[in-house]
């Protein structure tokens, strides 16, 4: 797992659902200053905290495994970087 890929993957999720930072610290039970680690790819994120962003975001398995566990995904191959 790459905290710095994961972070930006939770990131993507925030904004797609409109969640602030503030209110995922809250909803997960954290510090802002701890998410904002997480987030920034300083540390990793626990195993209760994986279980807490995937009730939080509705995920499925599927979506959980691309979130924490793969390099990439299908669809960050297909950005294209100018």
């Amino acid at each position: 797992m790459e905290p710095e890929l994961v972070g930006e993957r939770v990131m993507k999720l925030m904004k797609e659902h409109k969640i602030a930072i503030e209110e995922l610290a809250d909803r997960m039970k954290i510090q802002v200053k701890v998410l904002k680690g997480k987030l920034e790819g300083k540390e990793e994120f626990y195993l209760n905290e994986m279980i807490k962003l995937r009730n939080i975001f509705e995920l499925d398995i599927k979506n959980c495994d691309e979130l924490f566990f793969q390099k990439t995904t299908e669809n960050e191959k297909n950005v294209v970087i100018k």
